[in-house]
């Protein structure tokens, strides 16, 4: 673009088989698939006007939603920041951001304008220190676009093949719902295991081209950090060290985790990547880690096919030390989509239109707090049982360990213990008898011994003594 506007001259009307007419310089270049998806470039790639269409959730906000989610909708977009986002009316908002790498660092300016669940979005976008310059030839252009017949101006409408959704159930429990594409296949659902839960999810166009997902089973229920216990358990890092998904495995950035669950999932080699700030402050207000996060990432993965289709992986990791004994963290928020390149828009809108929809069952919910609260007394109940029976197996064996000692100081010290069965004494005696006897009454234990079991005085009331140890209980 030069540095002043273009002359009248230099302008001509572009008129576009897919139903829509604009005015532009002569020699840019105007690529569309539909009314929803329109950009003009000029020559050297430094500006463009684009005119694009997005599906929101009735419940969505405009200009909550084009602070938050725009960005996401945009394939190539990276490391956006907004600048001012002002919401004109319920149907109109406005923003401004930068946008772009080291490499090329760009400006846009956004009018977003609603009819019931299709916002369209006017965006005129240029390199940052040409932005200025090129923002009136930009504006021209997107106030020049009409829908329809050239000339007659109409309001934006869903574009033809803008996608329908339906209300999706989880099919196994009825845990959670969303809206997918209309027509689409939709696989997967809830998986249970003794302690872990998880949804994992994916939905397919009727030609396979275009697929969202949420979730994935693959993922380890939770990591465990090495240390000098776990190797002493002979537990190897990146292998699982329970039956129920946890891996021993050192931390790692959401980016480096989420290239290679995408070259795992998909086969898939990998184009870029961006952090994603806004997760990590959600993970870090997790309330189940109570404020203790040590250490948190997210990033978008981006990634192409063999066969040409591009797509994004989104995800965060997070993880907690606990005291000096060592950490543990999880991979989660796992969502993205895959499209052919012409189409990302569209898989972009319906992953948007998929996370923003998506509503947990509150009856289900509500059953499965007092599900895991039935399995923590449970648990709690098994490890008192366990803590009682390894304490009474201790005391049986301090209590033989005691019987042994006591016995061997008897052999050697020439005595033998008795107890009396009526009354409950035990004392000593010397270890020159087979059997004992004591008179009954006598307040100082006195034992009289015999080799044969019969009283050696006839005409005395005696009670026959017990050897503690053989013939009672050494207790």
């Amino acid at each position: 673009m030069s540095a002043n506007v273009a002359d009248a001259a230099q302008w001509n009307e572009h008129r576009d088989a897919a139903g829509f007419t604009l005015q532009k310089p002569a020699d840019w270049r105007v690529q569309s698939g539909n009314p929803g998806d329109i950009v003009v470039s000029d020559p050297q790639g430094r500006a463009a006007a684009l005119v694009r269409a997005r599906v929101l959730s009735p419940r969505t906000e405009l200009a909550t939603w084009l602070q938050q989610h725009y960005a996401a909708t945009e394939p190539g977009l990276h490391n956006v920041r907004m600048l001012k986002v002002e919401s004109r009316s319920p149907q109109v908002a406005h923003a401004a951001f930068d946008y772009g790498s080291q490499v090329f660092q760009g400006r846009a300016s956004v009018i977003a304008v609603r009819h019931g669940d299709v916002a369209t979005l006017f965006v005129a976008a240029a390199a940052r220190e040409q932005f200025a310059r090129a923002l009136p030839d930009l504006t021209r252009i997107l106030d020049s676009v009409r829908f329809g017949a050239a000339g007659t101006p109409q309001a934006p409408q869903r574009p033809r093949d803008a996608l329908q959704f339906v209300h999706w159930v989880e099919p196994v429990e009825g845990a959670y719902s969303a809206e997918l594409p209309a027509g689409w296949r939709t696989d997967g659902g809830l998986r249970r295991t003794t302690w872990n839960v998880r949804l994992a999810f994916s939905s397919s166009s009727p030609d396979g081209a275009l697929q969202v997902f949420s979730g994935d089973a693959t993922v380890p229920r939770m990591f465990m950090e090495p240390n000098a216990t776990t190797a002493s358990l002979g537990n190897r890092e990146g292998v699982y060290s329970g039956p129920d998904g946890i891996m021993t495995l050192r931390f790692q950035r959401a980016e480096d985790f989420g290239a290679t669950l995408a070259r795992n999932r998909f086969n898939a080699q990998i184009t870029g990547t961006r952090p994603r700030p806004d997760l990590v402050e959600i993970a870090r207000r997790n309330p189940l880690l109570q404020n203790r996060v040590s250490a948190a990432s997210a990033a978008d993965v981006e990634f192409r096919l063999a066969d040409g289709r591009v797509g994004v992986l989104t995800l965060t990791t997070f993880g907690s030390a606990v005291g000096q004994v060592g950490a543990t963290w999880w991979a989660d928020g796992v969502h993205g989509f895959i499209a052919p390149v012409n189409q990302t828009a569209t898989a972009a809108s319906a992953l948007l239109r998929m996370l923003l929809s998506g509503r947990e069952n509150p009856q289900w919910a509500a059953g499965e707090r007092e599900h895991q609260q039935r399995m923590g007394q449970q648990f709690q109940a098994y490890m008192n049982w366990s803590r009682q029976l390894q304490q009474q197996t201790l005391e049986q064996r301090w209590l033989a360990d005691d019987a042994r000692q006591r016995g061997m100081r008897d052999i050697l010290g020439g005595t033998v213990r008795l107890k009396d069965p009526s009354t409950g004494e035990s004392f000593e005696a010397a270890a020159q008898d087979r059997y004992y006897f004591r008179v009954k009454g006598t307040q100082r234990p006195t034992a009289l011994g015999t080799d044969v079991d019969a009283k050696p005085v006839s005409d005395l009331d005696l009670t026959r003594l017990l050897r503690i140890g053989t013939e009672v209980p050494d207790r």
